[in-house]
């Protein structure tokens, strides 16, 4: 059954800034491919953006966006504070633009289903609309920003929802018209912490992202030499990128290797001593920072990469690099948080260690570097992972069925 799908999306490529918008796009597109009838409505290009603003004719940006605060110390502090008031009283701009866009391209032709990815930045408000028309809404949860807005900081800040009422001219009580009873996590451990923090929704499911690429064949291909690892995340804390750094130097000097960081170095304290600490422990000749890469120079580094290092340490909801390292057919070394132990087995598909233990993360290491036949084991299981549960056709029939049997539910309590 085709479904005429309206996709809502904080930003969108090529004016993106993340994964999360990223697959928002692609998530469209593949369903789009497959007969239904899918719209986005975004936000507006960014002052900010420098490339060519070239979007299908089914993109349709009509939002203001309110960006992230850039500054540091006690001034980011004060900036997340006013950020985040702004980005509840910009529904007093977005608002008016869905309505506007509802009434042109829904009331004569409806949308089945409303799929809601990322809203902070545009005000969960815009959903309020859609809400007053009756359609169904199923939001898209890659972190834990509707149980914080609605139910985790009202309950840890007692004064967070007066404030809120207040200083926002009353568009906060309109965030709480919206529908949020069906919500789609991108994983049981997100699912999981967004009850912890208060928001149990009353139809739960959860749709991982998925892999649209096709899987290597080759595992037994020449890689980089001398061998390399890989690591592909924001240069800062929350990546446990010193860990990393701590492993490397534990390893055997006289073994070859190369350890090589790819992503953006935005907290320019901490790269600073990730660089002293390179120094420190005499493994400068070593290491090579990349920068950010884009998607196609990433995965081939990734297939070019003796091993991938996933060292994030504050619990990832799902990360991509996950999946994308496994379906290129490289051994994963991942540490034990987030949600890793959904995806991977340890010892079988990946090698896993406690997320603040370099040293077991250095014997991770050195065994794929002197053990070529346990290497090309876990490449082989990795793939077979992806290939049994994370191909965007799987990921792809799981969300038809989803959104059908939210439309089905909708109907049914309508009538009830």
């Amino acid at each position: 059954m085709s479904l005429r799908i309206l996709l809502i999306t904080n930003k969108c490529p090529p004016d993106f800034d993340g994964g999360y918008e990223l697959r928002a796009f692609q998530i469209a597109g593949a369903l789009r491919a497959r007969g239904h009838d899918v719209d986005i409505v975004t936000a507006k290009y960014r002052d900010t953006f420098a490339g060519k603003k070239e979007d299908p004719p089914w993109v349709h940006r009509i939002f203001r966006y309110v960006g992230v605060s850039k500054a540091r110390g006690l001034r980011r502090q004060l900036d997340r504070v006013s950020k985040h008031l702004e980005s509840t009283i910009v529904a007093a701009e977005n608002e008016p633009a869905m309505e506007r866009f509802l009434a042109q391209h829904h009331d004569s032709q409806p949308y089945d289903i409303v799929y809601a990815f990322g809203m902070l930045r545009i005000s969960f408000a815009v959903l309020r609309p859609v809400t007053q028309r009756g359609i169904p809404v199923l939001h898209h949860a890659g972190g834990t920003c509707i149980a914080d807005h609605f139910h985790y900081w009202p309950k840890k800040y007692p004064g967070y929802g007066a404030a809120m009422r207040l200083f926002t001219k009353g568009w906060y009580s309109r965030e709480h018209e919206i529908d949020r009873r069906h919500v789609a996590y991108v994983s049981t451990f997100l699912r999981d912490r967004e009850a912890e923090r208060g928001h149990t929704a009353p139809h739960r499911y959860v749709i991982s992202r998925g892999i649209d690429f096709p899987l290597a064949t080759d595992v037994d291909r020449e890689r980089t030499q001398p061998p390399t690892f890989l690591t592909a995340a924001r240069i800062d804390p929350q990546k446990g990128i010193h860990h990393v750094l701590a492993a490397a130097a534990l390893l055997r000097k006289d073994l070859p290797w190369q350890l090589h960081l790819a992503g953006e170095s935005l907290n320019p304290p901490y790269r600073e001593q990730c660089e002293q600490q390179i120094a420190r422990d005499g493994i400068g000749d070593r290491v090579k920072f990349l920068g950010k890469l884009n998607r196609a120079d990433l995965l081939a580094a990734m297939r070019n990469a003796t091993a991938f290092i996933f060292s994030s340490i504050y619990g990832e909801p799902f990360s991509s690099t996950i999946i994308e390292s496994m379906a290129c057919g490289t051994p994963l070394i991942g540490a034990r948080d987030g949600s890793i132990l959904e995806v991977a087995t340890p010892g079988t598909d990946a090698l896993v260690y406690e997320k603040n233990t370099p040293a077991e993360l250095a014997a991770h290491m050195e065994t794929l570097l002197t053990d070529p036949a346990r290497a090309r084991a876990l490449a082989v299981a990795g793939l077979a992972t992806v290939e049994t549960r994370y191909t965007l056709d799987r990921i792809l029939d799981l969300t038809e069925k989803v959104l059908a049997g939210v439309i089905a539910e909708t109907k049914t309590a309508r009538h009830a």
